[in-house]
Parts: structure tokens; C-alpha cells; sequence
């Protein structure tokens, strides 16, 4: 049971197939073995299967009262981050950790939700975590991985790549580096590296495995920005849509085909209505940034009954006290709704109060951004062209991306004096 379980771990925090597997082998051996429960919660929790969610780690926390204080205080975090409660799970997070720094299934559960909690220095509290753990873990390869994406996402480009190299001399099946890699060559634009690099390590990667539609993802946004956009629809039709991962179409599919709509790179209609109705099965109202992904779905399709039921549960949030789901994803939400209308300035009245703040719905610069570069074709669609050259200048000055460049060139000529 041990050796299955461990095994099923190693998969886990690799994003490779097969942990689901281990996890049953483990099972097999041992019914009571909480921790396995609690793996198969974490990989239900990934796919979006909330009822799948709830019934694993309820068995997690029903077998673990005989199991040891570790095992027990990782299924209370742990419980505690799939009910919802993540004020309750960082602190016992933290007191846990105190102890058992190396309990690395819990440092990566905690470490992801940071990224979804909305906190406005969210990308530096994550890497002070990570960080204040670092003396614990040496070269252990999940560590290099894990303290790689904290870095890349705060500009510390040289020092993710050398920790995800690292990462993978130990691992080489560890998709989390390689994703970390891929990001690393995007947010520099070193495209044709980046491109190379994923294309070849992809064709070693299994299919089935829960992170292949977003590594195929991160294809395709390489395509795109150089332009290929009957290679990035061919990425989303082969790799994308009918993936393993249900949650993953959805805000990955659904990124793709929106910013595919704002650079009009497709005559034909777009599957716009498979990813709505994946939302509607996957999306809740706690996970705002697959909240945030459902609406450019349901907007897009043009099912305003599914965009109203979101906007209800998000003002439900904000009456309940969410921090920033009425403040924030609601005018994003909104936003979506007028622009899919052809409202462009009606957009913009939603999104520029909380343009700073669009950070905080979660997820990498790579996936938030789709806001900004939303409010860049409202400003050039409704004629404001100095502000889509402010907004496009802050943009290029941190990434020198192709797409942004076309974007200020139209800006520039459209503000050029007529001869």
C-alpha cells in the first residue's frame, strides 16, 4: 500500500497519469489508508467533480482517526480547502508545516489555493512560503518545481529555468516543470524555443493525464501569438475539447477561442456552445476563476439565463462577505456580458474600476490577462486610442509580445495625422 501510494503521490504533484490507479492499488491493499482517500479527493478536485470531491475526502477523514497526528492534520487541512473554508486551511497549514515542512501533497495544496484566494500580493505570499520551506526540501525535485512557477510569475526568470532544469534531470516525467518551461519562454518571447521545447516534450506525454489539455493550451498560445491561428484550432480540436480534464476545457478552451474572437483570426463559428455547457457542469461558485471562465463561455454563446445564475451566486458571495467576488469578478462577469453584446463601451465601464485589480481572480499572468487584453480591443473598437496605447505600452514594457505589438501599431496609425 505504501509503495502504490507513494508512487500515486509522485504522479500527483507531476500532473503525470496513472496516480488514480496507484491510489486504487493502494485501496486494494489497504481500505483504511486516509491519505489515499485524500489523494483521490485531490484528483477529483482538479476535474471540477465536486460529489466526487466530497465522498473521497469524506472516507479520508471517516478511516484517518486511528492513523497518526500527521496524517490527521493533513486530511483536516485538506478537508478544510474542499469545503471552501481556506482561512481555516491556511492556518492549519501553517501549524502543520511548523512541524512537517516536507508534507509535500499539503504544501501544494496550500500553495495552489494562495494563487486562487484573491489576495492582492498573492504572488509574493507565495513565494515567501515556499521560500520559508526551501531548508527542508534541498534538491528534491517536486520543491524545484513547485518554487520555479512562484518565481517565473514574479519575473524571476533565470532562476525558475534553472530550478525547473533541475526539476527535470531528477523527473523527467514532471509536467509541472515542463509547464514552468513553457511559461518561462513565453513571458520572455523566446517563442520558437518555447514552441520547440513543449512539442517535443509533449510527445512523450500521456494523453490521459489531467494537465495535458493545458500544456496543449500553452501550445496553442504560442501559436497564436505568432500568428498561426489554423495551428492553434487544430490544437484545440485534437487536444482541447474531449480532453480527461472537464475543468480544464473549459477555462483553457475557453481562453483560447476568446482571444481567437479578439484578434478575428476565424471566419467560422466557434465551439463556443460544448464549452458552456462543460461550464455548467464544472464551474462553482467558490472557484471564481473558473467563474471568471464560465462567463466568457456563457457570454459568448449567448445563453444569458447560465450568465445571470453566475452573476446571482457571485452577488450571493459578496452578501455573505467574499472579499472580492461582488468587487472584482462580478464587473469582469459583466464586462463579458456586454462586450459578447457588441457593447464595447459598455464593457469598459465595468472593467476599468477594477482593472488594476484583475490579478486577483487567480491563475498566471498568461490566463488573467485575457481581461486586459479585452479592454485593448474596446479601446480601439470605440476609438479611445490613447488609452489602448497606455494599456498596450504598460503591457509591452513587461513582455515584448507580437500580439501587442499589432495592437499599438492600429493604435498609432489610427492616432496619425491624415495627409
Amino acid at each position: 500500500a505504501l509503495d502504490r501510494f507513494q508512487d500515486g503521490m509522485d504522479r500527483l504533484l507531476a500532473y503525470a497519469s496513472g496516480a488514480e490507479e496507484c491510489f486504487g492499488a493502494a485501496l486494494a491493499a489497504d481500505p483504511g489508508l486516509a491519505v489515499a482517500h485524500a489523494g483521490v479527493a485531490l484528483l477529483a478536485m482538479v476535474q471540477g467533480d465536486a460529489a466526487a470531491t466530497r465522498r473521497a475526502i469524506g472516507r479520508a477523514q471517516d478511516m484517518v482517526a486511528g492513523a497518526t497526528r500527521r496524517e490527521r492534520q493533513q486530511i483536516a487541512a485538506l478537508g478544510a480547502f474542499v469545503a471552501g473554508d481556506s482561512a481555516r486551511g491556511f492556518a492549519l497549514v501553517d501549524e502543520h508545516v511548523a512541524e512537517f515542512p516536507r508534507d509535500a501533497v499539503l504544501v501544494n495544496q496550500a500553495s495552489s489555493a494562495i494563487a486562487l484566494a484573491g489576495r492582492p500580493d498573492r504572488e509574493p505570499h507565495r513565494v515567501a512560503f515556499l521560500e520559508r520551506l526551501a531548508p527542508a526540501y534541498g534538491d528534491d525535485w517536486w520543491f524545484q518545481s513547485a518554487l520555479s512557477f512562484t518565481y517565473h510569475e514574479v519575473d524571476r526568470f533565470e532562476e525558475a529555468r534553472r530550478l525547473s532544469e533541475a526539476s527535470l534531470r531528477q523527473y523527467p516525467a514532471n509536467a509541472s516543470a515542463a509547464h514552468n518551461l513553457a511559461h518561462i519562454a513565453f513571458e520572455t518571447q523566446d517563442i520558437d524555443a518555447g514552441a520547440a521545447f513543449l512539442d517535443g516534450w509533449m510527445a512523450g506525454y500521456d494523453r490521459r493525464a489531467h494537465f495535458h489539455c493545458h500544456l496543449a493550451w500553452h501550445q496553442a498560445m504560442f501559436a497564436l501569438h505568432e500568428g498561426r491561428y489554423a495551428r492553434a484550432l487544430e490544437i484545440f480540436d485534437h487536444d482541447i475539447v474531449g480532453a480527461s480534464n472537464p475543468r480544464s476545457t473549459m477555462t483553457d478552451g475557453t481562453a483560447l477561442l476568446w482571444r481567437l474572437r479578439l484578434d478575428r483570426a476565424s471566419e467560422q463559428p466557434l465551439s463556443w456552445r460544448a464549452l458552456a455547457d462543460i461550464a455548467g457542469r464544472v464551474s462553482r461558485p467558490g472557484y471564481l476563476f473558473g467563474e471568471a471562465h464560465a462567463a466568457l463561455a456563457y457570454a459568448a454563446s449567448g445563453d444569458e439565463a447560465a450568465l445571470a445564475r453566475l452573476e446571482d451566486g457571485l452577488r450571493a458571495l459578496d452578501g455573505q462577505g467574499h472579499p472580492f467576488a461582488g468587487r472584482v469578478v462580478l464587473p469582469l462577469v459583466e464586462g463579458a456580458g456586454a462586450f459578447a453584446a457588441g457593447d464595447f463601451a459598455g464593457a469598459l465601464r465595468h472593467f476599468e474600476p477594477v482593472e488594476s485589480e484583475m490579478h486577483r481572480i487567480g491563475g498566471s499572468h498568461a490566463q488573467w490577462e485575457i481581461f486586459e487584453e479585452t479592454m485593448v480591443f474596446c479601446y480601439l473598437e470605440t476609438g479611445r486610442y490613447d488609452d489602448a496605447t497606455r494599456l498596450v505600452s504598460r503591457r509591452l514594457a513587461r513582455r515584448a509580445s507580437p500580439r501587442d505589438r499589432r495592437w499599438l501599431e492600429r493604435a498609432s496609425a489610427a492616432r496619425a495625422p491624415r495627409q
